[in-house]
């Protein structure tokens, strides 16, 4: 696998990433777009296993600190540890608001979701970062609140229909803790990190980052269903990003629902909002790399849960092309999935013969925990597969 420097190979392609698809107003979106959803991993894991997460979108977590290393410029690094560490380089159209905040941020936890690199020059010298992180996203520690908070009420209703009007503001929302949009009141590629959660009145819902849902003698989780329908209130600084609203918060707590104002019929339920079908995402080694180790793994991996069962006679190997002498079955191929990461890690069973290209067919029948059937990505369906990854071996 490649290495280099934060400058060069990674930095290219975030460039051509940017150019592309110039057009698009988020740049998280455009980045996961081209990236993949990031996985959520602890930066300890990252540096320990670089080569795992190579090339790929994470998110994880550390406290910023500036590098003295680099002289030239002003460069920042997420610190775990005295080994854990990671070089920070934010793309351009972050650049102005990361340095404008970096300075308060300093010495605190902050979250950073970008492109991970291995570092060349961190390679048997535990003094030096081992990877890099291009980053899209990021998020510092929760504000500290001195004295009382003045704030404006809002209701959701307000806040949402007329989005962009409170933002940067202080208000105060009330609605029923909906745990980490359980029930699909957002759109799922709206979640920013993996600790927001939402609130929702009546069919007007909002994003919730900054404070988890806990407060003095009581504490809910935001991944039971079990645990919502309670009022919460929140008070904070909203934010609106492609119609979608994020309330940034500074102190949140149990409380009673708010009056109604007037008495009127429960409006329709909301139609139940289309299944989306499970699709390959990400695959490792990328599809159609060359140079692939005849040892390797191939690790896939997918947009839904996934029923495990439903891999069991579903996924093939196989070398393209005429039988050649020496060719065998991959007979004794073995499939591992992994829940957390909705990864399946396939194993050859065999060595795999120098300077061919290799197959991976996902079949017919391939469906996620929703019963929904494994559907191609955009031009890559073949007659007796849904999808195909293909890979050369070295010579």
């Amino acid at each position: 696998m490649r290495r280099g420097t934060i400058g060069a190979g990674l930095a290219l392609a975030l460039l051509v990433a940017h150019s592309a698809l110039s057009q698009q107003e988020d740049p998280v979106n455009r980045y996961e777009m081209l990236y993949g959803t990031p996985v959520d991993v602890s930066l300890s894991d990252l540096v320990q296993n670089p080569m795992a997460y190579s090339n790929r979108a994470v998110r994880t977590t550390g406290r910023l600190e500036m590098s003295p290393s680099v002289q030239s410029r002003r460069t920042y690094m997420l610190v775990d540890s005295a080994v854990d560490i990671a070089l920070l380089q934010p793309v351009p159209e972050i650049g102005a608001e990361f340095e404008s905040d970096a300075m308060q941020f300093l010495g605190r936890q902050t979250q950073i979701t970008g492109l991970v690199q291995e570092l060349s020059g961190g390679l048997g010298n535990p003094n030096q970062p081992r990877i890099a992180i291009t980053f899209w996203q990021f998020m510092g520690p929760p504000e500290e609140v001195k004295g009382p908070l003045k704030f404006v009420d809002v209701s959701l209703e307000s806040l949402v229909s007329r989005p962009g009007r409170e933002d940067g503001k202080t208000v105060r929302v009330v609605g029923k803790f909906r745990g980490r949009n359980l029930y699909g009141d957002l759109p799922a590629r709206s979640e920013r990190a993996s600790g927001d959660w939402v609130i929702k009145d009546d069919l007007y819902a909002v994003w919730v980052s900054g404070r988890k849902p806990k407060g003095s003698g009581w504490e809910l989780d935001a991944n039971l269903k079990r645990d919502t329908g309670k009022w919460i209130e929140v008070i904070g600084k909203p934010e609106t990003r492609n119609g979608v609203t994020y309330v940034r918060a500074a102190q949140v707590r149990i409380t009673d629902p708010p009056r109604p104002t007037a008495d009127a019929a429960p409006p329709p339920p909301p139609p139940e909002r289309p299944k989306v079908p499970p699709v390959v995402v990400f695959a490792l080694p990328l599809d159609g790399e060359g140079e692939v180790p005849s040892d390797s793994r191939f690790v896939v991996q997918f947009n839904k849960d996934m029923d495990e069962a439903t891999f069991k006679g579903h996924v093939m190997l196989r070398y393209a092309g005429p039988t050649l002498p020496g060719d065998r079955q991959f007979d004794g191929i073995k499939l591992t999935y992994d829940q957390g990461r909705r990864a399946l890690t396939i194993d050859p069973g065999d060595v795999l013969r120098p300077g061919r290209q290799i197959e991976l067919m996902l079949l017919p029948g391939i469906a996620d925990i929703d019963g929904l059937t494994l559907v191609p990505r955009p031009g890559q369906q073949v007659d007796e597969a849904v999808d195909v990854l293909r890979f050369r071996t070295g010579t």
